[in-house]
């Protein structure tokens, strides 16, 4: 697949990315497909067209899925002279991706959707989220600790995670002990006296 075309394919996939939950962009999209090259560096065991389609479709599996959408996506797919196995890896790739992946290229799209997710940029995401959900600072400590403690599939997306858990960790722990510091040993407030 040519550069002209990944171009096309992004460009489908971009009003697809501009998430509805007010944090999701479609600079999202190109850092996945970066992470995705930086993990499969050296490896000549890939399809790096399927590779490419993965990063640029994760997270759009429920669109895509829906009547009619997955026809279009693969006419538009084949019209580009992407093959036909690849456009149905894909299709069978996407629904695994967030929970059990079972290919080489499937395994890396993970664990580049997982890093996205985790460092500077998933504590800030982290944050956005639990704001707009109404979670509680205690609540959001916890689902950073819960982000960073996420399994990966390869050796490279481990490296390339450890500095980002630990990043996350940090934050956690210590957001999680100034919200404790002021809590324990502060008196209850009297209810004021019923009148009468």
């Amino acid at each position: 697949m040519d550069e002209g075309n990944r171009r096309r394919i992004e460009e489908y996939v971009r009003p697809l990315a501009a998430g509805l939950d007010g944090v999701t962009n479609f600079g999202d999209t190109h850092r996945i497909a970066a992470a995705c090259e930086k993990i499969a560096a050296g490896r000549s065991d890939l399809d790096r067209d399927l590779l490419h389609l993965l990063a640029v479709f994760s997270g759009q599996e429920r669109w895509v899925s829906r009547m009619g959408h997955r026809s279009r996506t693969e006419m538009f797919l084949a019209s580009l002279g992407v093959p036909g196995k690849t456009i149905r890896a894909l299709f069978r790739g996407l629904p695994r991706l967030e929970s059990s992946p079972a290919t080489p290229e499937e395994e890396i799209a993970y664990d580049a959707v997982k890093i996205d997710g985790m460092g500077a940029r998933g504590i800030a995401r982290a944050l956005m989220e639990g704001r707009r959900e109404g979670l509680s600072f205690l609540e959001m400590a916890e689902a950073i600790e819960k982000a960073a403690a996420s399994p990966l599939q390869t050796q490279a997306g481990e490296a390339l995670a450890a500095d980002r858990r630990r990043i996350m960790l940090d934050f956690a722990r210590k957001l999680t002990q100034e919200e404790e510091e002021f809590r324990s040993g502060v008196p209850a407030i009297p209810s004021p006296p019923k009148p009468g």
